[in-house]
């Protein structure tokens, strides 16, 4: 069987007809944190070399104490011992010194940053400025490029954003031996050391972080780290030895049983991962450019500080709106969980706000009523997307075709049957002591007529669901 030859601008042409006037850009294209986009598809990708990807990893678990995480004070493994020495202290450079290979003085840690909302871009420019004044450091010290190059290993958090993620290590060596080239080095060869994202940890449903570290232990592998720390499902908790078994199961699973690491750089060769990286590392050397110019990492820190506030705080709505969905808690909310351990403090998590809605909702124990409109097959939809709803804010709700007293009610049906019956139903509901009436659905044409009748809201995706759900708490507050 063969199939015809079509060019890009016809495949894109073919798709615009398709979509029947949305906009392509607006409906097919993924915008990512760093300005960067994702296309649906490509057909050619610039060429990148990756250097220094390594032929095999190690699996190095953190340790956690009652007050949180140790900070150790080395990494070791096999075959080296990564000193955990911050490269901008006053005696970095005697203590370089005096370590000889294959170990590594000092490593340049981008995990702080990542935990306080950095994004990729900003870590791996990050990343560079430290090292541009360490190795200048060294090098006024006397000491080789080369040997100087070798002295530095980078410590870099993985995320959510699985290829994302991937193409950041990637970028990360790309961007590093460009920088110890005009150092003066002639073999750079890095040594990455990525760590399991703490932010994107849940303490609500923290079965699912299972999954979460598994996706970014993937990413670290092969995105071409070193040495791969995987995250417990409970280290927002207090860690179990259960939850690290799982961890370092996950990593020897993927080693041994999906040979991740048998191939070097095995996105080598996809357009998509190949564009990906390409445009990171270009912004994140542009954002390591501006740091420079500004006089180095010390004199750029509030500007990159503003920056990751900005980002935070871009990635926290986009979270409240459910542009970016967390399994188990703006999604599918399990009301009935039992956590198997204590909250601990492990800084900022994408989570919080939600789970600070149901930790009111566990003192207030909210419930609400489904009050249907119209058959089964008409009510399906609707009922759904309100249970999740209402479950992210941890109020439970109870599906009805009757009308009756309730704190909260939500009609559920077609936008068909709310032009018709909506009205009726919210006056009905009102009269058998509703005090809240909402409409699982947009406001429509007729928004004037079924407010007068009693509806007080609506709800559907796109809305501020932290904000919607803290209205609907106060209501049994």
């Amino acid at each position: 069987m063969t199939f015809p030859q079509i060019s890009f601008d016809q495949w894109r042409a073919q798709v615009e007809k398709d979509l029947a006037g949305a906009a392509f850009d607006k409906t097919l294209v993924t915008r990512l944190p760093e300005g960067l986009s994702v296309q649906p598809l490509y057909a050619q990708a610039p060429i990148v070399a990756v250097p220094g990807m390594p032929a095999k990893f190690d699996l190095v678990l953190e340790e956690q104490s009652d007050e949180g995480f140790v900070t150790p004070t080395q990494v070791v493994t096999a075959e080296r011992t990564l000193h955990l020495n911050d490269p901008l202290t006053a005696d970095f450079v005697e203590k370089a010194k005096k370590i000889g290979a294959p170990d590594v003085a000092g490593v340049i840690s981008t995990l702080a940053l990542h935990q306080r909302g950095a994004d990729a871009a900003d870590e791996l420019a990050f990343a560079l400025g430290v090292g541009a004044t360490a190795l200048q450091r060294l090098l006024d010290a006397g000491v080789s490029p080369d040997e100087a190059a070798r002295q530095l290993a980078v410590q870099v958090s993985v995320g959510r954003d699985t290829f994302a993620e991937l193409a950041k290590l990637r970028a990360l060596r790309v961007c590093w031996a460009k920088l110890t080239t005009l150092a003066g080095a002639k073999s750079a060869r890095l040594i990455v050391h990525a760590v399991g994202s703490k932010r994107t940890l849940t303490q609500r449903d923290p079965w699912v972080n299972m999954l979460r570290s598994t996706t970014q232990t993937f990413a670290a592998i092969l995105g071409g780290a070193d040495i791969v720390t995987p995250s417990a499902f409970d280290d927002a908790l207090k860690r179990s030895a259960l939850g690290a078994r799982v961890a370092m199961n996950t990593g020897l699973v993927l080693r041994h049983e999906s040979a991740l690491g048998a191939v070097v750089d095995p996105a080598a060769g996809s357009y998509f991962l190949d564009t990906l990286t390409d445009q990171l590392a270009r912004e994140a050397w542009k954002r390591f450019q501006a740091i420079e110019a500004a006089g180095g990492i010390e004199k750029a820190r509030p500007e990159l500080e503003q920056r990751i506030e900005k980002s935070w705080t871009e990635r926290l709505a986009a979270i409240a709106k459910r542009k970016t969905p967390l399994l188990g808690i703006s999604e599918f909310a399990n009301l009935d969980e039992k956590l198997p351990g204590a909250a601990t403090n492990i800084g900022r998590r994408e989570s919080e706000q939600f789970e600070a809605l149901r930790a009111r909702a566990d003192a207030l124990q909210p419930t609400a009523i489904l009050v249907t409109v119209g058959t089964v097959a008409e009510t399906r939809a609707r009922v759904g997307f309100s249970l999740n709803f209402l479950g992210a804010g941890g109020i439970r709700a109870k599906e009805t075709a009757t009308p009756e007293s309730s704190t909260i009610a939500v009609l559920c049906g077609t936008d068909e049957r709310y032009a018709t019956e909506a009205a009726p139903a919210a006056a009905a509901l009102k009269k058998a002591g509703c005090k809240h009436v909402l409409i699982a659905g947009r406001p429509g044409t007729n928004e004037t007529e079924l407010r007068a009748a009693g509806v007080d809201g609506f709800i559907f995706m796109g809305v501020d669901l932290v904000d919607s759900l803290t209205q609907l708490l106060e209501l049994y507050a």
